[in-house]
């Protein structure tokens, strides 16, 4: 058994805590932060977008997310861009870089295939 001090085990501690260090920075799935997206446009974007497939509400100039998703220029890298800038008709953009990732999957997770 080893020594509680000894080299190996040393070793062996300092290889979990990078590991668990880096954890973080390694990508989600894809539908994993398509699943935080949809709960976060819940919190943030549903008062003034659709927000779910052939779903209703929202504002009438604000455009549904499945519409947005359909965009010939659309990508999850501009909109989460976009997410992350604020604008002065949007009071939620602005969000961290998470976060914006987060939405734009799930709102390219709408695209028709």
């Amino acid at each position: 058994m080893d020594e509680p001090r000894s080299p190996r085990r040393f070793g062996a501690i300092v290889i979990a805590v990078a590991a668990l260090a880096v954890w973080p920075a390694l990508p989600a799935s894809a539908q994993s932060r398509a699943a935080t997206g949809e709960k976060l446009a819940g919190r943030y974007c549903s008062q003034c977008h659709v927000i779910a497939p052939n779903g209703e509400g929202g504002w009438t100039d604000a455009p549904k997310f499945e519409d947005i998703a359909n965009r010939p220029t659309a990508s999850a890298a501009a909109l989460s861009a976009f997410i992350q800038q604020p604008h002065i008709h949007m009071v939620n953009t602005g969000r961290p870089r998470g976060e914006a990732n987060d939405l734009a999957a799930y709102i390219m997770s709408l695209r028709h295939k």
